[in-house]
This record gives C-alpha cells, structure tokens and sequence, in this order.
C-alpha cells in the first residue's frame, strides 16, 4: 500500500479525541502510580469471562487499558488505509468498550497477526478483513489463557514457565485469527444477519470447540467470577459525559456535513436494522447521535435495574452506542430490551445479578428482529435471549467474551424461521 493511501479520516480523529478523553479521565479518577500499577495486573492476567479489569487493576487502569487498545484499533485502520464506515467505527467503540474486561493488547495482538497471515494466504488485501481484525478480542482470553494458567501444561503436572507458555499462546492466537475470517464469514449465512453480533456467534463456535477438546482430555479450564461494585457515582459521571460529548460531536459535526436533518432522523428511525444497515454511510453524522443516546440509555437501564457499572455493563453498553451506526436505534432496542428485563423478572435469578444485567442489555443484538418482525416478535426475542444465555454460558468455558453474541446466534436460528413460516401461512389463508 502506499503511504498516500494511509490517511487518517476525520472519524478516525474524533475517535482519537475520544481515546484523549478516555486517558485524561483514567487519571483524574486515580493516582499515575496506581494506574500503571494496575496496568501490569491486568496484562498479566487471563482474563476469562467474567473478569472485571476495574477489580483486577482498578478504574482508571481500566479506562487506560481502553484508550491503549482503542489507539492499537485506530493504528490498524490507519495502516490499512481504510476508509471510514458504520463497520469500521463500530469496530473501534466495541474494542473500546470490551478491553474493560479480558482483552488488552498483548492478547489481541497475535489473534490480528493471524488474520493478517490469512490474508496473505488468500492474496486479499488486509482491509478485506477489517472487522475480523478488529473484533477478534473477542476470543482474546484464549491466548492469556495459554500464557499465564496453561491448562495443558497443568494438566500434565509441568511448571507454568513463560518462556514456554507464551509461544505456546501466540501459536494459538495465530492459528485461532487464522481461522477466524472464513467462520465468520460462514456464520453470517447461518443467520441472515438477524443477530448483529456475528463475531459472537463465530468466537463462540472456536471456543466451544476447544473447550471441548479440553474436556474430552480431562483437561480442567479455570472460572472465575470478577465483579466491580465500587465507585458508582464516578463510573456514572464518566458515561454521562462519554456520551452526552459524542450527541454534542454528533450535533457539531451533522451541521458542518450537513447530514443533520429531520429526513435523515426519520430514515435511521425508519430502519429496519437489518443489513444493509451501515447508519453512518446512509445517514452521516446523525449516527453519532443515535450512538450517544442509546449508551444514555443503556446506562440508565442498568441504574434503574438496580445492577452495577463496571467493566461488564461497560461492555453491554458501549455494544449497543457501537452498533447505533450499525444497526440499532431505540425503536428497535426498546422491544428486546422490555422482554429481556420480563424474562430476568421471572427466571430463577435475581433480576439485578450480573447474569440478567448483561443478558437484558446484550439482547439488543436481536433488534434486526424488532424491527423487521414488529414489536411483539422483538419482546418474544428478547425474553428467549435472556433464557438461552444462562444455558450456552458454561459450554464456551469463558473463552469467548461476546458469549451473548454467542446465544442471540441461536435465538435467531430458531426464532426467525418460525416467524416467516407463520407469515407465509397467514399468506396463503
């Protein structure tokens, strides 16, 4: 590629102020020393779901592990030349929002070389594969896995030395973003793009698998349980004004494009969120807007639900500002999220534990459903999603951090043919 190729976009730019906002905020809630210090904590763990990096390195280590991770994304997109889209902006905010828990560089890192090694096999251009690279943290605590608890080497009563546990996980990141780009690629078929968390559905097919290998070998994966419950008030500060900034960004710059106006309001409204749904290149910088309001809601849904914000919520939420250039709006959102807070009301769990918390916010994956289907369909996917994710969560072992993406794969699987056949039949009577 040459080098007149590699611009950085004005996109990229705003998202770099947000990195700058991230980082100033990380140390005007904690001391520098205590930042880096849990900078260290958190590289060096492994970071299974659920592990909460406010609890393993406290918030501002969090909120800098973000910024570092989210620059790395920026630097991808830079390197490749590619070009500003709903896609590649959703990227950058999920890989923002989920190196709060169990992804940071060093264990994106040879997942992205693996993808990159893929593409030279297929003598495809890098940029052809931009959202694997970007959202394969995904399945990133499966290379921390590998360096700091190697199961395998456990299992055989070996010693955990670095020298030979950190090849071994760079190996499986590589063969694993290796992989990735043609499951990915496969999964979007088997849902019709219905959930849009299709990397969920892959990373959970990869993990699943090897959590199967590990337990046909009798080979035992540590769980763990890490949920951040402090600093409330501060957590609540910095998503209120995260979010209020990019409405204002999205204010700002919708005028000076010239994208803000009500037939554009209306047209994002309107929309399916089925695919094609990039919100940003049909509507412009009214996307922004949209992202900000929905992560105003999603945090205020976690405060009325009485559940925490921490690196968990952080995720659900900054999931759903992500995918409101790709997807998701609050009409469409608002039906799952109604049935996924009925079904928490009714199962067995407390309606505020960390499993509902993330399951009712993580629905709003499904809002393709709602708004192709209709209000009634969204609430039905909505509460099954909350029912099938209690149930899938075990069997990736805590491998694959977009475990709901994971279960929305099966509730559209299972839930879209059964609307359509009743459609057809209605059809014909």
């Amino acid at each position: 590629m040459s080098k007149s190729k590699r611009v950085l976009y004005t996109e990229y730019k705003v998202f770099l102020l947000f990195c700058l906002l991230f980082a100033a905020m990380a140390f005007i809630f904690d001391k520098p020393a205590d930042i880096f210090g849990g900078l260290g904590r958190i590289f060096t763990h492994r970071g299974l779901l659920i592990t909460d990096y406010m609890e393993v390195g406290g918030f501002g280590a969090a909120i800098m592990n973000s910024a570092l991770a989210s620059l790395y994304g920026v630097a991808i997109l830079y390197i490749m030349g590619a070009k500003p889209s709903g896609t590649a902006l959703m990227s950058l905010w999920m890989m923002a929002g989920w190196t709060y828990w169990g992804a940071n560089v060093l264990n994106i890192l040879p997942l992205t070389c693996g993808v990159w090694l893929f593409s030279l096999y297929k003598k495809t251009p890098f940029s052809s594969y931009v959202v694997s690279a970007l959202l394969c943290h995904a399945i990133a605590p499966i290379t921390s896995l590998f360096y700091f608890s190697n199961p395998i080497m456990l299992h055989i009563g070996a010693d955990l030395d670095l020298a030979v546990n950190i090849p071994i996980g760079i190996t499986a990141g590589l063969l694993i973003g290796f992989i990735l780009p043609g499951i990915l690629t496969h999964m979007l078929r088997v849902h019709d793009g219905f959930t849009l968390y299709n990397m969920g559905v892959a990373g959970g097919m990869i993990a699943m698998l090897l959590a199967a290998c590990f337990k046909g070998a009798g080979i035992e994966v540590p769980t763990e349980t890490m949920w951040y419950s402090d600093r409330q008030t501060d957590i609540a500060i910095f998503l209120y004004v995260l979010f209020g900034a990019l409405i204002l960004a999205g204010v700002f710059l919708g005028r000076v494009s010239k994208s803000l106006n009500l037939s554009n309001i209306k047209g994002l409204l309107a929309h399916s969120g089925h695919a094609p749904n990039d919100f940003y290149s049909l509507f412009g910088d009214t996307a922004y807007i949209n992202m900000g309001l929905l992560g105003i809601m999603g945090t205020t849904w976690v405060l009325v639900l009485g559940s925490d914000l921490n690196a968990g919520t952080f995720a659900c939420i900054f999931s759903m500002a992500a995918f409101g250039c790709l997807g998701k709006h609050i009409k469409n959102v608002l039906p799952l999220l109604a049935g996924a807070t009925l079904c928490a009301y009714l199962n067995v769990l407390d309606l505020n534990s960390p499993t509902n918390a993330l399951a009712i916010l993580f629905s709003t994956c499904l809002a393709p459903i709602a708004g192709k289907f209709g209000i009634l369909w969204g609430i039905i996917a909505g509460f099954l999603h909350v029912l099938i994710v209690i149930h899938v969560g075990p069997v990736t072992n805590g491998l694959n951090l977009y475990n709901n993406g994971f279960a929305s794969g099966f509730v559209a699987m299972i839930l879209v043919p059964i609307i359509v056949a009743l459609k057809r039949e209605k059809t014909t009577d």
